[in-house]
């Protein structure tokens, strides 16, 4: 495939970064062989993480810049009764919040049924759980709730865990970007999962929103999706 003047030089500028976060990575990791202290080996550990996720990041990019199609498969539709998805999807995540001591406080109105692929909404769903519980810190409660405004059918997802800074904020629905916040337990982190979400509910015709008072205050997603008429 040729590539014109301005995308040769948008991938020589991507390769020349990624060579330098492969660079920093190598270079944690030979740190990691070498340093007996603790204290240091969770420094260049975290250090060898932030290059690890801003090379995905540079991989994202270049991908937007050249306007590389990926992300949601358009959704096949149909009736889905919101309140069994959500037990269906937390009981999935059970293994999670019953290691942490986690609280899920369920205010479920019932009879809301929305139009939506039951996989991706399910999905969409169990990110928003797992995400509440990594991030919150053991025995602290996980609210959900569902209610009806509009055409629209809406769940909040609140947590009391470490929270999001303005920074954060800006960047929690980009891919792989990379965010101050820690899981509270040392869970993995896939740092694309928000992203995905939001794109599946904008695929249903819905939305995903964000919303923090700030770091250790806790966080509310607020997922809206149409009702079935």
């Amino acid at each position: 495939m040729k590539v014109n003047a301005e995308q040769a030089e948008r991938l020589h500028r991507f390769a020349h970064d990624l060579r330098n976060r492969l660079i920093g990575l190598h270079q944690a990791l030979e740190q990691l062989r070498q340093t007996p202290s603790e204290g240091d080996r969770d420094e260049f550990a975290l250090f060898g993480e932030q290059q690890y996720f801003k090379a995905l990041r540079e991989v994202e990019s270049v991908l937007d810049d050249l306007g590389v199609e990926r992300g949601a498969t358009k959704p096949v539709t149909e009736p889905v009764d919101l309140g069994d998805l959500v037990r269906k999807h937390a009981e999935n995540l059970r293994f999670r919040y019953e290691r942490k001591q986690q609280p899920f406080i369920f205010e479920l109105a019932e009879g809301i049924t929305v139009q939506a692929d039951p996989r991706m909404l399910g999905d969409i769903v169990e990110a928003l759980l797992s995400n509440a519980s990594k991030f919150s810190r053991a025995g602290q409660p996980i609210r959900v709730r569902t209610h009806v405004d509009g055409a629209e059918a809406v769940m909040n997802v609140q947590d009391n865990g470490t929270g999001l800074s303005k920074e954060d904020l800006d960047q929690v629905f980009v891919r792989f970007a990379w965010l101050s916040n820690r899981p509270t337990a040392g869970e993995a982190q896939g740092r694309g999962t928000l992203a995905r979400a939001r794109q599946w509910a904008s695929a249903h015709g819905g939305s995903l929103e964000a919303q923090s008072p700030g770091v250790d205050q806790g966080c509310t997603f607020t997922l809206r999706v149409p009702l079935f008429s």
